[in-house]
């Protein structure tokens, strides 16, 4: 699970949804100081995103075009799953800042 990179203790994934914004940041549960995710994270959010549109065109074509479009279909949702999975495995936390986010 990934850490405070201010206080290093564990932040729970329950405690940052309650914190619902539309911030670029999220305040640290423990100490109060706010966070960030690290720019290989963010890459991995837009390819999660693309795979999501991929996912979802495949979904309209079985709906509007019959069953041909059903193993794609499926195959995309299941690649899309497998790789949240991953991705959430690896996040990692940064402190929030402007001279932080450019590096």
């Amino acid at each position: 699970m990934p850490e405070c990179p201010h206080c290093k203790k564990v932040v729970d994934g329950n405690e940052l949804r309650k914190q619902f914004s539309i911030k670029a940041y999220r305040l640290c549960p423990s100490c109060g100081s706010p966070f960030t995710v690290d720019l290989a994270t963010r890459h991995r959010q837009v390819i999660a995103l693309v795979i999501a549109i991929i996912s979802l065109v495949l979904t309209l074509g079985l709906y509007f075009q019959g069953t041909d479009w059903l193993i794609p279909a499926i195959i995309s949702y299941v690649v899309l799953g497998l790789f949240i999975y991953w991705g959430n495995k690896r996040v990692v936390f940064v402190p929030y800042g402007k001279k932080k986010l450019q590096n």
